[in-house]
């Protein structure tokens, strides 16, 4: 009698431990960066690309409850600032060429660029993703480099740092995709409250 009532007690405890987050579905707007002056900039990505991009996004973000929807996809023309000088951060010259007065506001914003050395980058809005990456395969980790990129950068934009495991999603440079406990806790923390401010 008292097996099966523990039984009972523990199978309820596995499917509670087992449900799934509620899931918190962030606005994203896209930007595809346009300049005639730098090639670097000039993105070729299509809007299928970009949906399949984000279908990877959300895959490797479903563990954690939270979901990406691009509500918008428009071309940026990229600023005419001067050629990237030799001692110049190539992620420093591409956010100068960047016109901060296009993003929109209440959402997270996405610019796709053509290449700049690093895969992508954020330190603030725009999250920058480039459509040319380098990034190293991993055992179990993404197949598509672009979106595993944009799900990278983005999980700086909710907080998360680098961390050095090739399995994860924050190791920089390789096509992980696992995120902790930690991490999703501190990712849906944020991603709430970037919800509630949002105009969507």
């Amino acid at each position: 009698m008292y097996r099966v009532l523990i039984s009972c007690l523990l199978f309820s405890a596995t499917l509670m431990a087992q449900e799934p987050l509620e899931v918190v579905t962030l606005p994203v707007q896209v930007h595809r960066v346009r300049s005639e002056l730098h090639p670097w900039l000039e993105c070729a990505i299509t809007e299928s690309e970009i949906q399949a991009v984000f279908a990877e996004v959300n895959r490797i973000w479903a563990p954690a409850g939270i979901r990406f929807e691009v509500k918008g996809i428009r071309e940026m023309q990229a600023l005419n600032i001067a050629p990237k000088r030799f001692f110049q951060r190539s992620r420093n010259w591409v956010k100068e060429a960047l016109p901060m007065d296009q993003l929109v506001a209440g959402v997270l914003n996405v610019c796709f660029i053509h290449d700049m050395g690093p895969n992508g980058f954020y330190y603030g809005e725009p999250a920058v993703v480039s459509e040319v990456t380098t990034s190293r395969s991993v055992r179990g980790g993404s197949e598509h480099p672009v979106g595993r990129v944009a799900a990278h950068e983005l999980g700086h934009a909710l907080t998360l740092k680098h961390r050095e495991d090739r399995k994860c999603l924050m190791a920089p440079g390789l096509r992980g995709t696992e995120l902790n406990k930690e991490e999703i806790q501190a990712a849906r923390q944020r991603a709430v409250q970037i919800k509630r401010s949002s105009q969507f």
